[in-house]
């Protein structure tokens, strides 16, 4: 593929406003085209890499604390951890780790606001 088709393809991305870029960031989306991955030895002629930290992974972390709350308020599977003696004294860890996944949510929510960048 030619860099030239990659770099349309974004702009008809952006121009559609087929994905929700942030405002305040001058450089949302970067592209780096190479022949071959230098790490992984190619089986076929096709390779790729994408690394990509977005606020839309929120939606994600969002989905898995609604199935968490269903799961807690049926008790399903709760009764599994219980029986070890990491678990005696309650299921904390579990309210713990559900609270720090609230706060990501909430951090990366705050980024889509335009004045996140003046913090």
């Amino acid at each position: 593929m030619e860099p030239t088709q990659v770099h349309k393809a974004l702009q008809r991305i952006k121009e559609r406003k087929l994905v929700n870029f942030i405002d305040w960031s001058p450089v949302n989306l970067q592209v780096a085209i190479s022949k071959g991955s230098p790490f992984v030895p190619a089986t076929n002629s096709v390779s790729g890499l994408m690394l990509a930290n977005h606020t839309s992974v929120r939606d994600v972390f969002t989905h898995c604390m609604s199935q968490y709350e269903k799961l807690v308020r049926r008790r399903a599977f709760l009764d599994q951890y219980e029986q070890y003696a990491m678990f005696a004294d309650g299921l904390d860890e579990f309210q713990q780790a559900y609270e720090l996944v609230s706060e990501l949510v909430d951090e990366y929510a705050a980024c889509e606001s335009p004045s996140y960048a003046n913090l």
